[in-house]
């Protein structure tokens, strides 16, 4: 029997913020140096923000939100020539999230 997941609204304050911006900080880093893996200080972050996602029951689904929302939220990325490049990086970094989510 496969469980299905809530993807309705996140509950308010569900992550907490200082959490979310130690993502968005990492991500900063990340964007002006991009490498094939996310850096240590961007795994943590991921590793933390999924961590705190699922003790408190947010989706999946929702923590991508709140992830490709943190990401587009970046200057770097609002300003990019290389979409293309820019959706690579996003790419790495949502599989790097996903991996921390269902990992343990």
């Amino acid at each position: 029997m496969m469980m299905q997941h809530d993807t309705g609204p996140m509950p308010p304050n569900a992550l907490a913020q200082e959490t979310v911006d130690s993502v968005r900080r990492a991500l900063e880093h990340y964007v002006q140096r991009p490498a094939s893996e996310p850096a240590p200080e961007l795994r943590t972050a991921l590793h933390v923000l999924a961590k705190e996602a699922r003790e408190k029951a947010v989706s999946p689904e929702q923590l991508l939100i709140t992830l490709k929302a943190v990401w587009q939220a970046l200057p770097e990325v609002e300003k990019a020539r290389d979409h293309t490049e820019q959706t690579l990086i996003l790419q790495r970094v949502v599989t790097t999230c996903i991996k921390e989510y269902f990992a343990e």
